[in-house]
C-alpha cells in the first residue's frame, strides 16, 4: 500500500473537517498543526486544530464532530484537549476557544511552523498575523541548566524510593528522569530539530550513540537498579559536557545510592 493510500481516510476527514469549518458561522479562525501541517504524517498519525469562536457562541465539541465521523470514544484529556477516537484508532484533537484568546498562539514554540499550511479559516487577517509573529520568534530555550536540575531531582527522588523497596513507583518516576535527559543529550549531539518533543521521530533522528544509551536507561522492573545507575552517569557526563553545574557533595550521593542500591 502506498503512502498516499494509507492517508486517504485522514485526507477524506481532514477535507470535511475544513468543509465544516468554513461553513459554521461560528468559527471566525481555525488552524491545522501537528504532522500533516509538516509533512510527516503517516497513517498513524492524528489531525489536530484550534477553532477560534466569535464570543456569542458556544460550540460543543462532542456533538460537532459527531456529525462528521464516527466517534468510538471520546474524552477531555489531562491537558485540557478535547479527543475523539474514530474506527481504526484515528485520534483527533479539537480544541475551540473565544478568539479573544487568538493573541495567545503568539507564545506558542517556534518549531516546525508552516503558517499557509495551518491556516484554515481566517475572517479578518488576525489569524495571519499572530502565526507570523510566531514564525518570528527564536527557536525553543531548552533552559538546560533547568532541565538538568529537574533530572537531578527525579533521580534522587526515583533512587530512593528504589531503596525503600517501591519498585513500581520507582519505575513510574524514571519516565522524568528519562524526558530530562532525552532533552540534553539532543543538544550536546547537535540532533536539536525537535527540542519540544525530543523523542519524535528519535529512532531516524538520533545517533547510534545517543540510542543506546538511552535504551541503557528504559529498564524494566527487574532492572531498575542497573537504569537508575546508568541514568546517574549519563546525567553527569551530559552535565560536564554541556559545562552545567551540579553540586559534588549531591553528585557523590547519587553515584554511591546507585552503586549499593541503598
Amino acid at each position: 500500500m502506498s503512502p498516499a493510500s494509507d492517508l486517504e481516510g485522514h485526507a477524506g476527514l481532514d477535507a470535511r473537517l475544513r468543509d465544516a469549518m468554513h461553513a459554521d458561522q461560528r468559527i471566525t479562525h481555525a488552524l491545522a498543526y501537528g504532522s500533516f501541517t509538516q509533512g510527516t504524517a503517516d497513517r498513524f498519525s492524528d489531525l489536530e486544530y484550534w477553532l477560534f469562536l466569535d464570543p456569542e457562541t458556544e460550540l460543543d465539541v462532542r456533538e460537532w464532530l459527531g456529525r462528521l465521523m464516527p466517534i468510538l470514544h471520546f474524552v477531555v484529556n489531562e491537558f485540557g484537549t478535547p479527543t475523539a477516537i474514530g474506527p481504526g484508532l484515528l485520534r483527533v484533537e479539537l480544541h475551540a476557544l473565544p478568539n479573544t484568546q487568538l493573541a495567545a498562539l503568539e507564545g506558542w514554540g517556534n518549531e516546525h511552523l508552516f503558517p499557509e499550511r495551518m491556516r484554515v479559516k481566517d475572517s479578518d487577517g488576525r489569524l495571519a498575523s499572530a502565526l507570523q509573529k510566531l514564525a518570528a520568534n527564536p527557536p525553543p530555550d531548552p533552559q538546560l541548566q533547568a532541565t538538568l536540575d529537574r533530572t537531578l531531582n527525579w533521580l534522587a527522588f526515583g533512587l530512593n524510593v528504589l531503596a525503600r523497596g517501591e519498585r513500581l513507583r520507582a519505575h513510574g518516576l524514571l519516565w522524568w528522569v528519562q524526558s530530562g535527559l532525552l532533552t540534553l543529550a539532543v543538544v550536546e549531539s547537535g540532533h536539536t530539530d525537535y527540542l519540544l518533543n525530543p523523542a519524535r521521530l528519535a529512532e531516524g533522528r538520533l545517533d547510534a550513540d545517543t540510542l543506546r544509551r538511552y535504551e541503557g536507561i528504559a529498564g524494566s522492573l527487574k532492572e531498575l537498579e542497573s537504569a537508575y545507575a546508568n541514568a546517574v552517569t549519563w546525567t553527569l557526563e551530559l552535565a560536564g559536557q554541556l559545562a552545567l553545574r551540579v553540586n559534588p557533595e549531591l553528585a557523590s550521593d547519587l553515584k554511591e545510592r546507585a552503586r549499593v542500591g541503598t
